[in-house]
Order: structure tokens, then sequence, then C-alpha cells
């Protein structure tokens, strides 16, 4: 089975856009034109920002060009890609709306001070490996009661209560889907699955925090919080299928296997862990935080 391990097939489905859908839509937007996505991706946030808000002018901002490169693509059949920085600023001068993406860190930021009325991030928070270095990044390139929001699953207290047996249930059948996998390996003299022990992946080794926490860095990097919020979304059988294949995880929930497999046997094992809880869907809690540059 070829697996996709990047997280773009989950971006493209209705509850992960609903989700940041919602977030945008719980924000004070009448004064906003000049907006930062941060860890933008193929520019999903951005997309839906348009469909809000025709005239703003947005600057993506992303590690991946393969990502940026789709963004670009996207954006330039739409009619709204900015070719340079000159381009955007007439755009945003002339009240018309405009993007422009390009390659770089989210806690690298060149742009001068003050620039920008709403910087966001979609569920990429948790990856930034220095978090004070990242907010005080933000809070520069923003300008006084200027906005910053984001989202993310990968906090303390995602995980819904009573929940917890389907997770373990759905890592079992994975490790015996791997378990079976190997034994047929060995019976048509392939190689193997080996196990190398003590990896783990970049979705968890920045650590998790809680909306208390968050609300604490941000305060200390001179923001107000003015929303700290949980969203339940329910994850589907599909949706669950697709986070299970995303290597970032898999490398993580299955530490030490080969990502293709761990993401494989992750994929395979949502089927059988929802059909014994006989349920199709799982709550979920996506963090959401808005706050004010002071």
């Amino acid at each position: 089975m070829e697996v996709n391990t990047t997280y773009e097939p989950y971006a493209q489905e209705p509850e992960y856009i609903d989700a940041n859908r919602g977030l945008l839509l719980s924000l004070p937007l009448t004064d906003i034109r000049r907006v930062l996505d941060l860890a933008c991706g193929t520019g999903l946030l951005t997309d839906i920002l348009f469909g809000i808000k025709p005239d703003v002018v947005v600057n993506g901002v992303d590690i991946s060009a393969e990502q940026i490169g789709i963004a670009r693509r996207q954006f330039e059949a739409r009619g709204v890609l900015a070719e340079d920085e000159g381009a955007l600023v007439s755009a945003w001068r002339e009240g018309r709306g405009a993007v422009m993406f390009r390659e770089g860190s989210a806690d690298d930021l060149d742009f001068p001070e003050g620039t920008f009325d709403l910087a966001m991030m979609g569920n990429a928070i948790h990856l930034m490996p220095d978090k004070d270095r990242f907010l005080s990044a933000v809070a520069r390139v923003l300008r006084p009661g200027g906005n910053f929001t984001f989202n993310s699953v990968f906090f303390v207290g995602t995980f819904e209560a009573g929940t917890e047996p389907v997770y373990t249930e759905w890592l079992k059948q994975a490790f015996e889907y791997v378990q079976r996998k190997d034994a047929e390996r060995r019976a048509a003299g392939l190689e193997p699955i080996r196990r190398q022990r003590g990896k783990h992946g970049r979705a968890f080794d920045k650590g998790w925090m809680s909306g208390a926490e968050w609300q604490a860095r941000l305060e200390g990097h001179g923001f107000e919080v003015v929303r700290n919020a949980k969203r339940t979304v329910p994850i589907s059988r599909r949706g669950l299928e697709l986070v299970g294949a995303y290597g970032g995880l898999s490398e993580v929930l299955m530490t030490g296997y080969p990502v293709d497999i761990a993401s494989e046997a992750l994929m395979a094992a949502v089927g059988p862990a929802f059909d014994k809880f006989g349920i199709t869907e799982l709550p979920r809690n996506w963090l959401e935080i808005a706050a004010v540059k002071r």
C-alpha cells in the first residue's frame, strides 16, 4: 500500500477546513488589511480569509518549497498572486486583494516592525522549536493593537474525556498489523521489518502546552489574550486514517519503525478500532487563541 505521509491530505478534509474557518470567523476582521500567514502550507487559511474578506493583502511564509509552489500556482490561477513586495503594497494602497508566498521560517521574520494588522497560524505552532523566539518575532512585525491568532490539535487537552479506549485500541490494532505484515515478509523470504528504538518525531518533540500555558507565554511577549477556547471537532474514520498516515505523527506513535510502515499500519488500524466501539467519528478538541499586541 502506497501512503501519502504528508499532512496535506487531511488538510483538505471538510472537517479540517471548517475548523479553520471557525477560527477566522471568530475574529473582528473589519479593520484587517495586511495579514501574515505563518507556516502557511498551500494557503488554506489565506484561501478561507479571502472568502470572508476579499480585500486583504497577505504575505504567506512556509519552510517547504513544495508547499509554497503549490500555493503560488493556486493563487496565480485566481489572479491575485503578487510577484514581489512592491506589487503587494500597490494592491494594498488600491484596496485590492493580493497574496505573496515565499519560502522561509516562521520564527525568522525580516519584515519591518509593525507591518501587519493580523498574524495567523493554522495547526503548526506546536512545531516551533523556540516558542519564545517565535512569539517575539510575531510581536515585532505586528502593529500596536494588531491581532495574532492560532489553533492547534497538539496541546494538553486535545483528547475528549472518554475517548482514550478508542485510541488505545487503534494503537493495538496498528501494532498487530505490523506483526502480521512482518510475518508475511518473513514467510516470503523478504527482509523483515526492523525497529530502531530511541526515535521520536517532530509533532511531539517540541513539547505540548495547555491553553493556560500558551496564554502566559503570550502575555510575557506583550500580548493581551482576548480569546482562549476549545472547539470540539469530530474526526471521521477517513479523517483519522489520513491523520494516522501523517509521518510526523506515525514516527512518534510507532517509534522506531520505518515511517512508511508505521503510517500504513495506523491508517489500516482505524477501521477495526472504530468497528469495535461501533462509532463513525471521534470528538477531538482544537485549541483556539486570539491575542492583541499591547
